[in-house]
């Protein structure tokens, strides 16, 4: 539990800059200054939601196909585009843990 306050003064576009990068970490402000005044790493990956839409689509467009197979309308399946896009997707999060 947090009990103590740690007040301090600034201008106002130094406020406005913290709070945009905040935003940005999608943390609170004070859990932003926190983390930055403890030398704590902060990263913020923008394609990281791109990537786990993809995903969710491949995975519901698995689910159809499995359906229409399972009730004998799909009798052969050309999967590249998926491996293709699993692929691609494997090899952005490779960097992106590479970076970190």
């Amino acid at each position: 539990m947090k009990s103590e306050r740690f007040n301090l003064r600034m201008t106002s576009k130094e406020k406005t800059a913290i709070a945009a990068r905040a935003k940005r970490a999608n943390r609170p402000i004070s859990e932003y200054m926190i983390d930055t005044a403890l030398n704590r790493r902060i990263v913020v990956i923008d394609s990281l939601p791109e990537m786990v839409s993809q995903v969710k689509a491949i995975g519901r467009n698995l689910n159809q196909l499995t359906i229409l197979c399972n009730m004998g309308k799909l009798q052969v399946i050309n999967l590249n585009e998926f491996e293709e896009t699993l692929a691609d997707i494997h090899s952005q999060l490779r960097k992106l843990t590479e970076v970190l």
